[in-house]
């Protein structure tokens, strides 16, 4: 259940056209991709100008993400255009972050990156008309410039991340005992019941299960037995370690609570965008660090490097378009 979404893992439609189109990859070089068209500018971060295309893409996938076309959702109290905004800056933030350490430490994409993404973009066409690919590349709310610009920022990631966490490039340096020392104080080990529901009408059903399930487990009900047979993350069936991760790793809700837990506390019925989670706080194992410490070296690796992106944006002062506070839900339709 890696529901935490990063920078372009946010970017939801360019998984449904790459599965509608092709695969997904791409690559492309030069320094971090900008447009400077000031028409087309939403509002500016760190120097770097957000456009029209761009921001409209993030804008209506964040959205789909929230009411799956269930406009309802929109109508109850705290969901409104405030909680799109916040999520889309937040994605900017982490993306345009990112480009200061692309051009810190000189970080491209490479002539094989353009010959990639070139090729990769040839492919997605194949079988299909022009007007056929455009409009693919529409329902997902992309143009194909845009579809490249997020192929490109992918990728560059990609590279940023290899490069600052490749221990001989020096950026960080992590000995054995910083992870074993961030694993007892800054990682926790967790399990959870979840309860998914695919609109309004199931995500009262879905809570009442939940529910349900909360009064069996205070009546001394056994959690793995009741997660097993009510549970709807699959990744934790027949799974009894649950998962061992630091902050930035899952979905807000569940992790605060996870850190907020005592070991071997339940908590109450907790929601995220995900659905309805009952947490239980587990022991770290010495045992499982051992058997899995090159796995939870990368977490912590991964943990660092978004540190270093939030030290950058950290930095930014957005400046905003006069039409900026005017946006509303279907401003962009």
């Amino acid at each position: 259940m890696k529901t935490k979404t990063r920078l372009i893992g946010l970017l939801l439609a360019l998984i449904t056209v790459c599965t509608a189109l092709a695969g997904c990859s791409g690559r492309g070089d030069g320094d971090p991709p900008v447009w400077t068209d000031d028409d087309e500018v939403v509002l500016t971060l760190g120097g770097y100008n957000v456009t029209h295309d761009f921001y409209r893409y993030l804008f209506l996938n964040t959205k789909k993400f929230y009411d799956n076309g269930d406009e309802s959702y929109w109508l109850e109290e705290g969901n409104d255009v405030e909680k799109i905004k916040n999520d889309v800056l937040d994605s900017l933030y982490e993306t345009y972050g990112m480009f200061v350490l692309a051009d810190r430490y000189n970080i491209t994409l490479t002539e094989d990156d353009k010959e990639y993404i070139d090729n990769y973009i040839k492919e997605s066409k194949a079988g299909m008309s022009n007007s056929e690919y455009k409009e693919s590349l529409k329902a997902s709310y992309m143009t194909e410039d845009l579809y490249r610009f997020l192929l490109e920022i992918q990728l560059l990631e990609n590279n940023v991340y290899y490069y600052i966490t490749t221990e001989e490039n020096g950026v960080l340096e992590v000995s054995d005992d910083m992870v074993l020392e961030a694993i007892n104080s800054d990682f926790v080990r967790a399990t959870h019941i979840l309860f998914t529901y695919k609109d309004e009408a199931d995500k009262q059903v879905q809570h009442e299960k939940a529910e349900q399930v909360l009064a069996q487990l205070k009546a001394g009900e056994d959690f793995e037995t009741l997660k097993e047979k009510h549970s709807a993350d699959t990744a934790l069936t027949n799974n009894k370690d649950g998962y061992y991760f630091t902050h930035g790793e899952f979905a807000n809700a569940f992790e605060d609570t996870a850190f907020a837990l005592e070991v071997g506390e339940i908590s109450e019925i907790v929601q995220s965008n995900v659905g309805f989670h009952i947490v239980k706080r587990l022991p770290i194992e010495e045992k499982y660090v051992n058997e899995h410490f090159s796995e939870l070296r990368t977490q912590y690796y991964t943990a660092l490097y978004y540190k270093m992106v939030e030290e950058e944006y950290k930095q930014f002062t957005p400046k905003y378009k006069s039409d900026y506070k005017n946006i509303k839900l279907d401003t962009f339709n």
